[in-house]
């Protein structure tokens, strides 16, 4: 699947799980925001204490009037009480509000002053350069203060600086990481679903340290899907398909949120819904529809649709083989595979092998491979790594294939694995164009309870596949066989 957003995913977290120590100014100031009044006390204590950071979290406090009226005098209280104590604080966020006229009369004088005051020493650059880029950031904070359209965009710009190598910089500015993810999650209280989903990117960019970054981010990511955020939605609809940080696969759930955000243009979601319908690993396989999700995204920008077309056109699925325009595909899709040695010719011949075939099917074999632990944030113990083999050219796809899975204590376990199309092709190579082995697939089944993750027998209960787009009971028709 392609994003690039679980069990956790739908908790709504308290700001107290923030794991900055409670007595720490953005402890404090956290446990304010999420509506634990008695922490302004705390804050204080600690501005008293002549704590910059506190200071600097009172004036952020009174200027966005977070948890209440702002009060911009209070505000610059703070932002100059910092500034005189530790001039690596406060003294741009005070300037601010004199060089843009916000609250208190325009007084480029002392906005002068206080930018003067600020600590430089330790910032490698040129005083020009320098109040370019003030001037560039304040003006479009004083823009999006007046126009909230303008938010996301301002947020972007920050967010952008903050993350490549202009960490020391932005501090100085009065826009440390911390900050700007404590303004963007301020702001997305009115409920933008942009500036949501930029909350959720945050805490993914560790803006801020939290022991659970996964659960915050994806607490935001889930609030800017249900407003409509596309990328957002995206996210949950991939979680949902492939089970990752701890929630157990659904595919209804996966392909509700893929729909909404395909619905949008989203070209990642058009994308994804295509590989469902194509692999058929989770529902059964429909070509027509990967291929017209695939043809859209392909329009949208996706590298991996163009590839998905170029493999359908080398395979002959749901189209005419067509060799050529597959190896062009190949290329807007920025892969190798269209440019190996003899693509041409090896895709001509497979065609042919595919047309001519023989009413003889496939001999098929299933086996375990390997185990993989799971880690701490994941929903399953362990996967199984399982791997069935054809022994000719010729599509097997929609293979299904019960197991009982039987451990040392003899406790059995249910289930039942799916794997992709496969067998389609001599080229050995993947969509990227790495080598592949074009007559194997793999899956992995998820296993939940530790007591099935070694030492397992597999018996084959039922087991079905299309084979030349036909429907075929594999252990009726002893064609597949288990390996041990």
């Amino acid at each position: 699947m392609w994003l690039n957003k679980w069990s956790w995913l739908f908790l709504m977290l308290s700001v107290s799980a923030v794991c900055q120590a409670a007595d720490d100014a953005e402890g404090y100031y956290h446990l304010f925001a999420g509506g634990e009044k008695k922490a302004l006390a705390g804050l204080q204590s600690l501005a008293k204490a002549k704590d910059p950071d506190a200071l600097m979290k009172l004036g952020f406090i009174y200027e966005y009037g977070v948890s209440g009226s702002a009060d911009v005098e209070k505000a610059l209280h703070f932002y100059e009480q910092a500034c005189d104590l530790d001039s690596r604080y406060g003294c741009y966020n005070a300037r601010y509000f004199y060089q843009y006229g916000q609250g208190v009369a325009l007084n480029t004088t002392r906005a002068q002053a206080l930018a003067d005051k600020a600590n430089k020493q330790d910032i490698l650059v040129d005083a020009t350069t320098l109040n370019e880029l003030v001037d560039e950031i304040y003006s479009a904070k004083a823009t999006a203060i007046k126009d909230p359209s303008q938010r996301f965009t301002f947020l972007q710009m920050v967010m952008s600086y903050a993350n490549t190598g202009n960490e020391l910089l932005m501090n100085r500015l009065g826009f440390s990481k911390s900050d700007v993810l404590n303004l963007a999650e301020f702001w997305a209280k009115d409920n933008d679903p942009d500036i949501t989903f930029l909350v959720g990117q945050l805490y993914d960019a560790r803006f801020i340290k939290v022991a659970n970054k996964d659960a915050f981010r994806m607490k935001w990511y889930r609030r800017a899907a249900e407003l409509g955020q596309p990328d957002a939605q995206n996210i949950l609809g991939l979680l949902y398909a492939t089970g990752e940080k701890g929630v157990k696969p659904d595919i209804q759930q996966a392909l509700k949120w893929y729909e909404l955000a395909a619905k949008q243009g989203n070209k990642d979601a058009l994308t994804n819904l295509g590989i469902i319908y194509y692999l058929g690993e989770q529902v059964d396989i429909d070509y027509t529809k990967a291929f017209q999700l695939f043809d859209t995204a392909k329009e949208q920008g996706s590298a991996v649709a163009w590839r998905y077309l170029a493999w359908m056109y080398t395979n002959g699925q749901y189209v005419q083989t067509d060799c050529k325009l597959a190896a062009d595909y190949f290329d807007k899709g920025q892969s190798r595979v269209g440019r190996i040695d003899g693509f041409l010719a090896t895709c001509e011949k497979d065609k042919q092998a595919r047309e001519k075939g023989s009413n003889e099917l496939p001999v098929l074999t299933f086996k375990q491979v390997g185990t993989f632990t799971g880690g701490k944030n994941d929903s399953y113990a362990c996967q199984l790594h399982l791997q069935v083999d054809t022994n000719r050219i010729g599509e097997v796809a929609n293979m299904r294939v019960g197991l009982n899975i039987k451990n040392r204590e003899g406790a059995v376990l249910t289930d039942t694995v799916s794997f992709a199309p496969f067998g389609m092709n001599t080229l050995n190579r993947n969509l990227e164009g790495d080598e592949h082995n074009s007559f194997s697939q793999s899956t992995l089944l998820h296993i939940e309870d530790n007591a099935f993750c070694d030492g397992l027998t597999l018996e084959m209960t039922h087991a079905t596949a299309k084979i030349k787009g036909k429907d075929v009971d594999l252990l009726k028709a002893g064609i597949l066989t288990l390996v041990p």
